[in-house]
């Protein structure tokens, strides 16, 4: 992982990103929070995502990465801090569990991108995975590529498959990556800083016993969707 993130991290300071990469190694999950209901408030704004809307609201989870950095030398490496949230039997959200997301590659590529994520999570397949130490996209748990710019046409039956469906924004020139074979994992120390030491992911996810009024916006925001 060190040195997935010295790739990263080297190469997006030579495409001149070095603020963003700034922003990416802020460790203050409230800061995390709140760059997360940026995102899905400034994707909610934009009217080539519409498709977002109708997934989330058959999500069973959703996950959102605010920054996920991307850079490739030959040898490539995408990171970002994300959050997820589960739906609750009154259809609000859960509050948010700190999560990772990082991948690899190598091949002919090369450039640096940064990507606002999106996730949702359609099935209970893929919210139970979650529960683990690390999940390995599109091995145990499978994958599609949400519609951009279509509308709002979420009823695609195979779409719907998937345990998971992806929604991305880029900005940056990157040629090659994708979300297959990358990692999600807990991030422990994030959990137990915004919730109390010793509180899981299961904890916030599904026995709903963690709870921070500094997730309010992040929680609306999903909810106006």
């Amino acid at each position: 992982m060190r040195a997935l993130w010295a790739v990263v991290v080297a190469t997006l300071f030579l495409a001149g990103a070095g603020p963003a990469v700034a922003q990416q190694s802020d460790g203050n999950p409230q800061a995390t929070v709140d760059a997360a209901a940026a995102t899905v408030r400034e994707l909610s704004a934009d009217p080539g995502y519409g498709d977002i809307a109708a997934y989330v609201r058959r999500a069973k989870a959703v996950m959102v990465v605010p920054q996920l950095l991307k850079a490739g030398l030959i040898v490539g490496g995408q990171v970002g801090d994300a959050v997820v949230l589960a739906r609750t039997p009154d259809g609000g959200w859960s509050a948010p569990a700190f999560y990772q997301l990082a991948g690899g590659s190598i091949g002919l590529q090369i450039g640096a991108e940064a990507s606002q994520v999106v996730i949702a999570i359609m099935t209970d397949k893929g919210l139970n995975q979650l529960m683990s130490d690390q999940v390995k996209v599109g091995v145990d748990a499978s994958i599609s590529v949400g519609t951009v710019g279509g509308g709002a046409g979420a009823g695609s039956v195979g779409s719907l498959k998937a345990d998971m469906v992806s929604f991305s924004r880029s900005k940056g020139l990157f040629g090659g990556g994708a979300l297959d074979g990358s990692l999600i994992r807990p991030q422990p120390e994030k959990n137990a800083a915004y919730y109390g030491a010793g509180t899981a992911v299961g904890d916030i996810l599904i026995r709903r016993s963690a709870s921070n009024a500094g997730a309010a916006g992040l929680q609306a925001a999903l909810s106006a969707r």
